[in-house]
């Protein structure tokens, strides 16, 4: 797991300190980094920050971004700089927090975990019925005409829970590829092995409108590993490919021409 140890200081108090008393501050950071943190965990990055008086602060006002200077918050102890380490779990990052040597009443490290995955679920409208979009979700051999990157999918058995094979991208190829659950005409689950020890989970979801016709959720789950391995435009691809798959699906469902 990645953690962010955030480390607050009085900044007054640091201020007023002589040389040598600061010089020691910065010999504990170096202490820790060598003594403490190499050997039990990755450290991802650290950095120091400046004080708080070079910090400016810009926060939405009635709709428009207000500038002014300073921290978001004025308080005692400032945010000072931080830590990004990769540990085994919660309770070694707090063992790690508890072995810096951080002098009395200066400051405090609070610990907070990198988020491991977040979801994204657009959705979209269609006056094609439920069973129209199940239809197009259970012929997997056409998905390569609304599944946006999608070249082509191959599975052990019909479409349902339990089938298993390949997906092939249209840029890369084939992965691991499995339905997890599946309830006709109502919502299936699929998951995708992007690269090893990172699952692509997709909840795919028909939901009958008042009156007539779908509306069709596709949700992802996103997991931090992926863009570690593909880098920072994997997400925005995903979630624009997702919004021109729903609409996609939604015309090749109405094509069908199955009243709602």
């Amino acid at each position: 797991m990645i953690f962010l140890f955030l480390f607050y200081s009085d900044e007054r108090a640091i201020a007023t300190m002589p040389r040598e008393e600061r010089n020691a501050l910065v010999d504990r950071h170096v202490t820790y980094n060598h003594q403490v943190l190499e050997r039990h965990a990755k450290v991802l990055a650290t950095r120091g920050l400046e004080p708080t008086h070079e910090a400016v602060t810009v926060r939405p006002r009635d709709g428009v971004p207000t500038v002014r200077p300073g921290p978001f918050a004025n308080t005692s102890e400032a945010l000072a700089g931080f830590y990004l380490v990769e540990c085994a779990d919660l309770a070694a990052a707090v063992e790690l927090a508890r072995m810096y040597p951080m002098p009395d009443r200066l400051g405090c490290i609070e610990i907070r975990p990198v988020m491991r995955a977040w979801d994204y679920a657009p959705s979209v409208d269609t006056t094609a019925a439920p069973e129209a979009v199940w239809r197009r979700y259970a012929d997997v051999a056409t998905w390569h005409e609304w599944k946006t990157g999608v070249a082509a999918v191959a599975l052990d058995r019909p479409f349902g829970a339990g089938a298993a094979g390949w997906l092939t991208p249209t840029d890369r190829a084939a992965v691991p590829f499995r339905i997890v659950t599946a309830a006709e005409n109502v919502s299936y689950v699929s998951e995708t092995d992007v690269v090893p020890g990172a699952t692509l989970r997709l909840e795919h979801t028909l939901e009958p409108l008042p009156d007539g016709g779908t509306r069709i959720t596709h949700r992802a789950t996103v997991p931090r590993a992926a863009l570690d391995a593909f880098g920072l435009e994997f997400g925005p691809a995903l979630y624009a490919g997702m919004h021109e798959t729903l609409k996609a699906l939604a015309a090749v469902a109405e094509s069908e021409g199955v009243p709602a």
